[in-house]
C-alpha cells in the first residue's frame, strides 16, 4: 500500500493545534497525529481531533444532497437544482416579506472555516438583511456587553507568557482549549511550564475541574455567584489599597473609582462567603494572591460565568479587577495581535466605550440591538414564531445545530417547524438537518484550503502564529460535496446580489471563484503575504513592526467606564435574588440544586454524537452528581433520573463525581433528539438535551438576550429502573 504524509491543522476548535496526516493510495487518512513542527500545539492533539479519520470516512456522513419530502423522508437531489430551488423559493420570500424575512444561523462549523466566515457576512450584507445569527451570543457574549460598557485596552490583558499569577473563573481551558490569551493549545504543558516558572493559578469553579487541580487556590462557589466574588475581590483590592494608582488615576479617574467603591461596598467577606458558599477566608487568600503579592498577570472567564444568570454584571467585574489592577500589556510588552488585519501600531490606550447595540437597528423581540453585525441567538426562536413585517421565514443554517443547542428546544424546534424554507450545510443527519427542507452536505476540514479563525481587532490565540493549508485528499468518490461559501455565492448569483468579501473586493458573480482566491483576500493587508505564508507547511510565529506595545498617542484621554449607572443597578439588582447553598428559589419555586454547564475531554459540542468512534468512548450525556449525595439520595450511577426546572424537565443517566460540589448537578449542553422522540434517546436519558430546561423568553440578561445557560435551579428524583449502560 503506497502511503503518503501531509502537514495541516485542525478546525474543530480555537487551538488549531498542527496534525500530521498519512493518507493512503485511495486519498483515505489512516493515522493522524500531532504536528511537531507547529510552534502553537508543538505536537499536541487532542482525543476529538485525533478522530478526522472517522469524521471524514464513517458510515454517519452525508455524500449527496438531499430533499425532504411530504412524508418527512429524504431523496437525493443534484446540487445545482437543490440551488435553483432554493434561489427560487427565497426569492419569493424577499418579494413578499423583504429581505429581513431570510435569516442565517452560523454553528463552529462554519465559523472555523476561513472562506466561509467571510462570506456569512459579505453575503447578509448583499441580501440586505440583518438577520445574523451565530453561537456566539449564546456562548461568551458577555464580554461583548463589558467591552461595549466598560471600554477596552488597545493593547490586551498581559498573557501567562510572563505572568506571576493568573485567576480564573469558570474555565477549563485543559478540556475547552479556549482560555484566551492564556491556555489555548498544548494548555497542559503551557500551564505546567509556567507553574515551573512560578506562575500562581487561582481557580474559581463550581467543580474541581482539570484545571483547578494545578491551583495553588481553588475556590469552589455555588454556580451563579461569580458577580458577588468578583465584586468581593475589588472590595478588598480598594480597602488595602493594592490597586495600580497610577494607572486608575490616568484611565479610570477619582470619580469613577469612587463610584466604583460605593458600588462594591456591600459585598463584604462575610456576605460573599454566604452567598457563594466559600470556605471562611478563601476570598481574602484570593485578593493577596493576586493583587498584594502578585504584579503580572489577569483574570479571565469564560461560559462557566458567561452562561449563569447576572453574566453581563459578573463579566464587567471580573474586568474590573484587570482595570484597577492594570494588568494590560504595556510599552515595550510584545504585543498580541489578529494577523489578518493591518501592521498597524497597537497602542497602550484605552478604546472608549461605544454601546454599539444602541446603533444596530433593533430586533422585534424585546427591543434587543446586536453586536458587530449579528443578532443575539436567544431570540432566534421568537424572531421565526412571532408574526410581522421582520419575521423570519427561511433560515440558512452552516455547521450548526440550533434545534439542539438553541437554549428552549421546544421552542427552537416548533420554529424550525414553522419555517417555510430551512437549508442546512452539514455533514451528518442532525436533529436540525432532520428539521429542513434540504441539505447540502460540505466538504470537511482536510478536503479544503484553510486558514486559522480570525476575528478583525481580536487575538484568539496565545501567539502572533499563522498557518495556511492547502486540501490534502479528494472528497470520496461518487460523492457530491460542497463548499460553504459556495453555497451563499450561488444563491446570490441566482438573485442577482453582487458579493462584497470580506469587505475588500466585489466579487465577480459569472465566474466561480475558488477557495484558495478567496483566502487570499481575507490574507491581503495583513501582517503576512500569502506567499510567505504558503513557505511554512506548520505555520510560523511573526515578527513584524508592531509586535511591540507603542506608547499612547498624545491626544489618547479615553478612560474605562467601571461602573456606568446601568452596571450598578444589575449589581444591587442582583444582591437582592439572595440564593444560597440551601435555599433555592426561582420564579416562586423552591429547587434543591443548580444545574452546571459542563465541558466533556471527548466530545466537542454536538458535533462529536454523530461520529462513531467518539460516541463509543462517550455514548450518552452523564449527569453528574457528588457521590456522597447520591448516597443520600438513593441515587446509584447508571440510574436514570427526572431533572426538573421552572421550565421543563428532561431525563438522563446519573454518574458520580467526586469534583462536583454537593448541591451542584454538572452536565454538557448541546445532546439531544427532537423532544417528541419519545423513547429514542431523550426517554431512555442517553441524549439528555439541556436545552429543554431553558426559557428563553423569561430569565435572559438585557442587552445580549443571553438566556439562563448555566446556574439553572433545578430538582432531581430517582425513577424506577436503572438504565442498560
Amino acid at each position: 500500500m503506497e502511503l503518503r504524509e501531509a502537514t495541516s491543522f485542525c478546525r474543530i476548535c480555537l487551538a488549531a493545534c498542527g496534525v500530521r496526516l498519512t493518507i493512503d493510495e485511495n486519498d483515505k487518512i489512516v493515522r493522524i497525529r500531532g504536528d511537531r513542527e507547529q510552534p502553537m500545539s508543538r505536537g499536541y492533539a487532542c482525543f476529538k481531533g485525533l478522530q478526522a479519520e472517522d469524521a471524514h470516512h464513517g458510515s454517519a456522513r452525508l455524500l449527496q444532497p438531499l430533499k425532504r419530502c411530504s412524508d418527512g423522508s429524504f431523496v437525493h437531489i443534484p446540487l445545482e437544482q437543490a440551488l435553483d430551488e432554493i434561489a427560487d423559493r427565497m426569492r419569493i420570500l424577499i418579494e413578499r416579506d423583504g429581505p429581513e424575512s431570510i435569516g442565517l444561523y452560523v454553528g463552529n462549523g462554519g465559523i472555523y472555516n476561513a472562506a466561509a466566515y467571510a462570506m456569512h457576512y459579505s453575503f447578509m450584507a448583499a441580501l440586505g438583511s440583518p438577520q445574523h445569527y451565530t453561537t456566539v451570543t449564546i456562548d461568551q457574549s458577555a464580554k461583548l456587553v463589558s467591552f461595549e460598557r466598560m471600554g477596552g485596552w488597545a493593547a490586551g490583558v498581559q498573557g501567562i507568557e510572563a505572568a506571576d499569577v493568573f485567576m480564573v473563573f469558570g474555565c477549563n481551558p485543559l478540556v475547552s482549549h479556549n482560555g484566551l490569551n492564556f491556555l489555548v493549545a498544548d494548555p497542559t504543558k503551557r500551564l505546567k511550564d509556567a507553574k515551573a516558572r512560578g506562575l500562581k493559578l487561582i481557580v474559581i469553579d463550581p467543580r474541581n475541574t482539570e484545571t483547578a487541580r494545578h491551583a495553588d487556590l481553588f475556590l469552589q462557589p455555588i454556580p451563579g455567584q461569580d458577580a458577588a466574588i468578583a465584586a468581593g475581590l475589588i472590595r478588598l483590592i480598594l480597602e488595602e489599597g493594592w490597586e495600580d494608582r497610577d494607572f486608575c488615576e490616568r484611565h479610570v479617574g477619582a470619580h469613577a473609582l469612587a463610584v466604583l467603591r460605593r458600588s462594591v461596598d456591600p459585598f463584604t467577606p462575610e456576605l460573599v462567603t454566604r452567598r457563594a458558599g466559600l470556605k471562611t477566608g478563601q476570598l481574602r487568600a484570593a485578593a493577596d494572591m493576586f493583587a498584594r503579592d502578585g504584579r503580572r498577570g489577569s483574570v479571565i472567564a469564560s461560559t462557566g460565568l458567561d452562561m449563569a444568570p447576572s453574566s453581563n454584571v459578573a463579566q464587567h467585574l471580573v474586568d474590573c479587577i484587570n482595570v484597577i489592577c492594570g494588568r494590560f500589556r504595556r510599552p515595550g510588552d510584545p504585543s498580541l495581535v489578529d494577523m489578518l488585519s493591518p501592521d498597524l501600531p497597537v497602542y497602550a490606550e484605552v478604546i472608549p466605550a461605544q454601546r454599539s447595540w444602541l446603533h444596530f437597528p433593533p430586533s422585534r423581540i424585546r427591543g434587543v440591538g446586536g453586536f458587530f453585525r449579528e443578532r443575539m441567538t436567544g431570540t432566534l426562536p421568537e424572531e421565526i414564531l412571532t408574526p410581522g413585517k421582520g419575521q423570519i421565514r427561511c433560515l440558512l443554517i452552516d455547521g450548526g445545530n440550533p434545534a439542539v443547542t438553541v437554549p428552549d428546544q421546544r421552542r427552537m424546534v416548533e420554529a424550525m417547524r414553522s419555517l417555510e424554507l430551512a437549508v442546512a450545510i452539514e455533514p451528518y443527519m442532525t436533529v436540525t438537518a432532520r428539521l429542513s427542507d434540504y441539505i447540502l452536505p460540505p466538504k470537511m476540514q482536510y478536503e479544503r484550503p484553510d486558514l486559522p479563525l480570525s476575528i478583525a481587532g481580536f487575538a484568539l490565540v496565545t501567539e502572533n502564529w499563522l498557518q495556511y493549508t492547502d486540501a490534502l485528499i479528494r472528497v470520496p468518490p461518487g460523492s457530491e460535496l460542497v463548499d460553504d461559501w459556495y453555497v451563499f455565492w450561488s444563491l446570490a448569483k441566482r438573485l442577482g446580489f453582487p458579493i462584497i468579501y470580506n469587505e475588500k473586493v466585489e466579487l465577480n458573480m459569472e465566474t466561480q471563484p475558488s477557495t484558495e482566491e478567496l483566502l487570499a483576500i481575507r490574507v491581503a493587508g495583513g501582517r503576512v503575504s500569502f506567499e510567505d505564508l504558503k513557505r511554512y507547511p506548520s505555520g510560523k510565529i511573526y515578527s513584524f513592526s508592531s509586535d511591540h506595545v507603542s506608547p499612547a498617542r498624545p491626544d489618547a484621554d479615553a478612560k474605562f467606564e467601571v461602573m456606568p449607572d446601568d452596571v450598578a443597578e444589575e449589581l444591587r439588582q442582583f444582591l437582592q435574588r439572595d440564593i444560597e447553598p440551601c435555599r433555592i428559589i426561582s420564579n416562586g419555586q423552591k429547587f434543591t440544586h443548580l444545574l452546571s454547564s459542563r465541558r466533556m475531554r471527548d466530545m466537542y459540542n454536538s458535533i462529536g454524537t454523530y461520529v462513531p468512534g467518539v460516541r463509543a468512548r462517550t455514548p450518552y450525556n452523564p449527569a453528574y452528581l457528588n457521590p456522597q449525595e447520591m448516597a443520600s439520595l438513593g441515587i446509584a450511577s447508571g440510574d436514570r433520573i427526572e431533572i426538573t426546572s421552572d421550565s421543563g424537565r428532561i431525563i438522563a443517566i446519573a454518574a458520580a463525581d467526586e469534583t462536583v460540589r454537593p448541591g451542584v448537578l454538572s452536565i454538557s449542553h448541546a445532546w439531544g433528539v427532537l423532544p417528541d422522540d419519545g423513547n429514542h434517546g431523550q426517554g431512555g436519558g442517553e441524549m439528555a438535551c439541556v436545552s429543554l430546561l431553558i426559557d428563553s423568553s423569561r430569565d435572559v440578561e438585557a442587552i445580549n438576550a443571553m438566556p439562563r445557560m448555566s446556574g439553572i435551579p433545578v430538582n432531581i428524583q430517582r425513577l424506577d429502573r436503572a438504565a442498560n449502560v
